[in-house]
């Protein structure tokens, strides 16, 4: 059996058993290839492909015991046994379930009559509460599934989360270029974390003001009990705090900020209804943690000159993040008030990203290409040249792993428009 169709295939019914449970029925698949075969699908592929599709297919109807149905549950537990798994791999194995198990809670008792005593939130009264086990290093190592490198970032937000889940709300900046992963590390976190809320930081505008979001949007279409509880992640946070001057002469980026510092603050914050001025929302922020994510790009390259360690001009991407940034750099360099710069508990810069990194990207599971496969369920194969120059390409775009995602989608769109049904793809960019 090939990799790509073992990989598939553990994939496919792992998913299946755990969201759907395992007694769920599955038709065996060689009666789905033979289907498939009379239609004529298979036509426009060689003899060579056939045989070897044909062959993988056998290998997974093993799984079946000749049955035409079967239970995920079974398919799965006959799978294990018919595969030759090394110590080492089941170590491994045990150690990503032990991972999840943490995360997990599979009591069936009353949550009100099992409260820790170690602090951790009820879970009646606190979003996520089911996470407040992980320790740093869980959350450290589950990103590490999903983001490469950026090793400092991970570790911050660890800490974030680790304290926030605790009740002690925190306030970071992360500073660093397109598509290095700042936003990437909170979108993999929300899909475990109900009480993230990444929004896009130039949207905002102030209370009373026309805008597509306002502060109190951000409250808005989720559990009541989880609003105060909130990680709120302001994606392009460096343009909102840019200067913008309205009519009046008023710097409508410090009114943004008027009323980011009383979120920050933890105020008990009373925003009233567009459509209804009598209905009132309290939210009480003193559980609430606030992320600045950002390109940061004249007060990274401003720190680095001032160094002294490089020349005028001469900067790189990576010689910007030589310097560590200081909350007065904020001020002075990133137009941040300077009550909401001392609020700020740490900042942290990530790493730009250069065509070696994209490389080990694509070889790592926080690749784009594997994410594609699983939006689209394909199996994609890319050989070693088209990944160079991927790695290439996306250094020089300077949009990081999102020119890789778009060059790939297009080029899966390409093949997909002759043969939409086939499931496996070449991609060749050269």
């Amino acid at each position: 059996m090939t990799r790509n169709t073992a990989k598939q295939f553990w994939k496919e019914y792992i998913k299946l058993a755990c969201s759907k449970g395992t007694n769920t029925t599955v038709l065996n698949p060689i009666h789905t290839f033979i289907q498939q075969s009379h239609m004529g699908i298979f036509d426009k592929i060689s003899d060579k492909d056939f045989a070897k599709r044909r062959d993988d297919i056998k290998e997974l109807a093993l799984f079946w015991d000749d049955s035409n149905t079967e239970t995920a549950g079974n398919i799965l537990f006959n799978a294990l046994a018919k595969t030759n798994i090394s110590d080492m791999d089941i170590s491994n194995i045990a150690g990503i379930l032990a991972s999840a198990s943490v995360r997990s809670h599979y009591s069936t008792e009353d949550p009100a009559k099992n409260k820790c005593d170690k602090g951790i939130p009820d879970p009646t009264s606190a979003p996520d509460s089911r996470y407040a086990g992980w320790t740093p290093h869980d959350i450290y190592n589950y990103l590490s599934q999903h983001i490469y490198g950026q090793d400092a970032a991970k570790r911050a937000v660890s800490m974030l989360v680790y304290h926030h889940l605790r009740g002690n709300s925190r306030n970071i900046v992360m500073a660093g270029p397109t598509g290095c992963g700042k936003t990437e590390i909170w979108r993999a976190l929300s899909k475990q974390l109900d009480c993230i809320r990444i929004i896009n930081g130039p949207q905002l505008s102030g209370d009373g003001w026309k805008g597509s979001l306002k502060i109190s949007d951000i409250f808005t279409g989720g559990p009541e009990q989880t609003a105060g509880h909130l990680i709120i992640v302001i994606d392009e946070a460096d343009k909102m705090c840019e200067p913008a001057f309205a009519s009046g002469g008023n710097d409508t980026s410090m009114i943004i900020q008027n009323e980011l510092l009383k979120l920050m603050d933890g105020d008990t914050l009373t925003f009233a209804d567009d459509r209804n001025r009598d209905k009132k929302t309290v939210v009480d922020c003193s559980g609430i943690s606030v992320v600045l994510c950002g390109s940061f790009e004249r007060m990274l390259r401003a720190k680095s000159e001032s160094s002294g360690s490089i020349g005028f001009g001469q900067s790189t991407q990576k010689d910007i993040q030589a310097a560590e940034c200081t909350e007065e750099d904020l001020v002075k360099h990133a137009n941040i008030r300077r009550e909401i710069a001392g609020r700020i508990s740490r900042i942290v810069t990530l790493d730009t990203l250069d065509a070696h990194d994209f490389e080990a990207i694509l070889e790592s599971p926080a690749s784009p290409i594997q994410k594609i496969e699983r939006s689209h369920h394909v199996s994609l194969s890319v050989d070693a040249q088209t990944r160079q120059k991927l790695a290439f390409e996306a250094e020089k775009s300077k949009m990081g792993c999102r020119y890789i995602r778009s060059k790939v989608e297009n080029m899966l769109d390409e093949q997909m428009f002759d043969d939409p049904d086939t499931g496996r793809y070449e991609l060749d960019c050269i």
